[in-house]
């Protein structure tokens, strides 16, 4: 396998720079099928078969990158097949999991919905199936619409491809009209196709499973996987009501059309989840002639170690109750005496009279129902013993169901904390706590969705109606006062998910905190002040807006193809036997193939100066130019430089153009803040990953006719750039490689924020992970492959130290734009 003899001299040079090249080239080819099935990852399902294809071209890619290092290094990194094989076991072992989703069935019935077939059925039907086959008497008859039937929707009526296209980078795109116009559009899309055949005839093997006499009306309910798990969903997904027997194809349509509202889809990226990660099940239940309706909270969400349950209920459905359009009458019932309870005061949530055996005037349920549903509570409880956020209804003939369970977020309420540590006068009080704690931030009114989108990072949010569309905001805003709202309804329920201190009720909230620009907020007291009271609640509330959720659902396949682990090439474990996925090898190989280069480029220097020579510029790095063949002029009698502009190489200057393109500076940076020099100092002392290189760091350009490699190790950062460009486009590749950097990791994050944004502009593809960007041109002519090197030599000297000015969103899309627009005076 490995090359049994090397050639001496000048030919080793020659020939490592061709395996250099080959290894290179396949470099490139596995970055972009790497992004490629990072996208297919998103959207298709691991068990379908165009997944399997790109995973075998990338096993087989990585074990070809380990032959040729050891080609180019003469086995020194032997340690890579080992790994390899590892890797390909898990991967094989994997793809076994995943069965294949076109076997699957387009219609189960409800009893047959269970946590095992949760992939199938989604979260809604999968607790739902289960209740059922324990407590069948208070769970509605029903069937599931699987989301094998949601994949044959989507590929009867080829819209993967387009879907695919207008989510790309969607969770990168800053600009608020522009998501709006391509949610809508997939919105639109879904609309007008057609339900196909085989599903609009499982719809009518569902409603057979019913029974000969099946009822005239429906609910069509979403189930996405993921829903009522550990992230709620509440009202992100549709429900369609009181739908009759030959509209249900129709209704399903629309519920998959409400997977791509704004704030769902805002939800699931804020909530790291892909597209695969949720597809849509359809649950189908009869309608119910409801008496009353409402929601069971098996804890008080506000004091989960109180003896008490929540109910709140309304006079028939409650749907708009939960919407939050609509107020409940509540009592707190005890859970040790399920007879007594308590009455809710709406303004004060734990006054009421203890041991009360008649519910208070208004209440639609009567103290025997609210026995009943108390001793259903614990039942429903008892197997998790886990709170629940329970959605029953009330038959006009007394009986009572269950349409909905979901886990309960609840907090104990010895950790609120005590009174507030201000006298002053508060700008409003009273409301409900629908979450508690403290917030500082500045103050937000939203009475539309486009002010709601507006929201800056870290605001306290004002609003007349607290609704599910608060999802699109809730992970980055500090605290929420809403005029009116349901403690019960899905805002709640998503407010609780995200811990986000909030009140609801609070008379006149837009009026009278109408002229404060800053408010601390507590929630567990009820009161809001205007001003900032308590610096330290502010950078909590910061904090928790930078460590938002992960994934929730991993992919095996994921894990072990994608997720880059080696980051650190000064790490003692940046080594070939702790690679654990096929991206890991990628980066490997490339650095140590590079680093090979490098070695031989020393021991050149040492021989003499024919090949190697300091690059003689205005731009502060020392450069040591290694040329690969032909791309220096010969060496005269004790030359030791070059200038920039003899260099015979076309990928070299058009990176060169771009470096020294007028305006752009390589000069220190003169607007660094206060906070930007702390953040340097504090890094440099804590994280390690900082410093890529020591100061003073020689530095390679590795040089050909067609070829140009700049390894550019600084204090603070790693830049890379790796092109072949010739006459033929199909040869052709620009890759691109950005790490590090002097700041703290978050602003190191947002500088990579601001890189990917730029190049994913420019027509690069990009891999964004933490601080570490990466990204690459493939297949494309001289004229466009020479723009985007050009346009790398500006980034580059752009980008350097400015981390140090990054402070939070808005300067990335400064930054961007200013960028875009040939601004380089706003860099130095």
């Amino acid at each position: 396998m490995i090359a049994a003899t090397r050639p001496a001299g000048g030919d080793l040079l020659r020939h490592r720079y061709r395996v250099l090249r080959r290894l290179l080239a396949a470099n490139s080819e596995m970055l972009e099928l790497m992004a490629d099935l990072e996208a297919d990852l998103a959207h298709l399902d691991p068990g379908e078969r165009a997944i399997r294809q790109p995973v075998q071209r990338l096993l087989d890619g990585s074990l070809l990158l380990a032959e040729n290092l050891n080609i180019l290094t003469g086995g020194a990194h032997r340690a890579l097949y080992a790994a390899h094989a590892g890797i390909e076991q898990a991967v094989r072992s994997a793809l076994r999991a995943f069965p294949d989703p076109t076997a699957l069935p387009f219609v189960l019935p409800l009893e047959d919905a269970c946590l095992e077939r949760i992939r199938e059925v989604g979260g809604k039907a999968a607790n739902l199936g289960r209740l059922r086959a324990v407590i069948p008497a208070v769970i509605p008859a029903g069937f599931v619409l699987t989301t094998a039937a949601y994949r044959l929707f989507l590929a009867e009526n080829r819209l993967q491809e387009p879907i695919r296209k207008l989510f790309k980078d969607l969770s990168l795109i800053t600009g608020r009209r522009l998501f709006k116009e391509r949610t809508a559009a997939i919105r639109a899309l879904i609309a007008a196709s057609p339900v196909p055949g085989p599903v609009v005839e499982a719809f009518g093997a569902g409603v057979r499973l019913l029974g000969m006499n099946p009822p005239s009306l429906w609910a069509v309910r979403s189930s996405a996987v993921g829903e009522d798990g550990r992230m709620s969903f509440a009202g992100q997904f549709d429900s369609v009501l009181n739908v009759p027997t030959d509209a249900l194809a129709s209704a399903y349509r629309e519920v998959i059309a409400s997977r791509y509202n704004d704030h769902a889809v805002l939800y699931r990226l804020a909530g790291g989840f892909s597209e695969v990660d949720t597809p849509m099940a359809a649950l189908v239940m009869p309608m119910l002639d409801a008496r009353a309706a409402g929601v069971l909270y098996t804890r008080d969400p506000n004091d989960a170690s109180a003896d008490r349950m929540l109910i709140d209920a309304v006079a028939g459905l409650a749907e708009a109750m939960v919407r939050g359009g609509a107020v409940a009458s509540s009592v707190l019932a005890r859970r040790s005496r399920p007879g007594e309870f308590e009455a809710r005061a709406r303004h004060d949530q734990h006054d009421g009279t203890a041991g009360a055996r008649s519910a208070p005037s208004g209440f639609p349920l009567g103290a025997g129902e609210v026995r009943e549903l108390v001793e259903l509570g614990l039942r429903l409880e008892a197997p998790s013993g886990r709170p629940l956020d329970v959605e029953w209804v009330v038959t006009q003939g007394g009986a009572l169901m269950v349409v909905q369970c979901r886990p309960l977020r609840a907090v104990d309420r010895e950790s609120q904390g005590g009174p507030p540590a201000d006298a002053r006068e508060p700008a409003a009080k009273g409301g409900m706590t629908v979450f508690p704690g403290r917030a500082v931030g500045p103050a937000h009114f939203a009475r539309t969705d486009e002010e709601l989108m507006g929201a800056p990072d870290g605001a306290i949010l004002i609003v007349p109606q607290a609704g599910p569309e608060l999802a699109a905001v809730l992970p980055r805003v500090a605290g929420v006062v809403a005029e009116q709202g349901n403690p019960a309804g899905h805002a709640a329920a998503l407010i609780r998910e995200f811990a986000v201190p909030s009140l609801f009720g609070v008379p006149d909230a837009m009026g009278r905190l109408g002229s404060c620009h800053a408010l601390s907020l507590d929630a567990t007291q009820r009161i809001v002040f205007e001003g900032s009271l308590w610096p330290e609640v502010r950078e909590r509330v910061r904090s928790r807006i930078r460590h938002l959720p992960g994934r929730h659902l991993e992919n095996p396949l994921h894990e072990r193809l994608l997720v880059l682990n080696l980051t650190n090439p000064l790490a003692s474990t940046f080594r070939a036997s702790a690679c654990r996925s096929v991206h890991d090898i990628v980066r490997y190989t490339h650095e140590k193939a590079v680093a090979a280069m490098f070695d031989l480029g020393d021991d050149a220097g040492r021989q003499g100066p024919r090949r190697v020579c300091r690059l003689e510029s205005d731009v502060p790095l020392e450069l040591a130019v290694l040329d690969l063949g032909a791309a220096l002029p010969p060496a005269g009698h004790g030359r030791r430089t070059v200038r920039a502009e003899e260099i015979a190489s076309p990928p070299f200057q058009a990176l060169w153009r771009g470096m020294t393109r007028p305006g752009v500076s390589w000069a220190g940076r003169t607007q660094m803040g206060v906070g930007g020099f702390l953040s340097v100092v504090a890094s440099s002392m804590s994280d390690p990953r900082a410093a890529v290189r020591e100061v003073g760091g020689r530095n390679y350009l590795m040089v050909a006719p067609d070829y140009v490699n700049l390894n550019a190790r600084l204090a603070y950062h790693f830049a890379m750039v790796d092109a072949f460009v010739s006459p033929v486009p199909e040869n052709n590749f620009v890759n691109f490689r950005f790490r590090g950097g002097g700041a703290g990791h978050e602003r190191r994050s947002l500088r990579a924020r601001f890189l990917a944004e730029v190049l994913l502009r420019s027509g690069f593809g990009v891999d964004r992970r933490s601080d570490l960007v990466t990204a690459w041109l493939r297949r494309y002519p001289r004229e466009r492959s020479e723009e985007g090197l050009t346009m790398l030599g500006a980034l580059m000297a752009c980008a350097r130290q400015l981390d140090m000015l990054m402070r939070d969103e808005s300067a990335v899309r400064d930054f961007v734009d200013r960028f875009l627009q040939g601004d380089y005076a706003a860099f130095v």
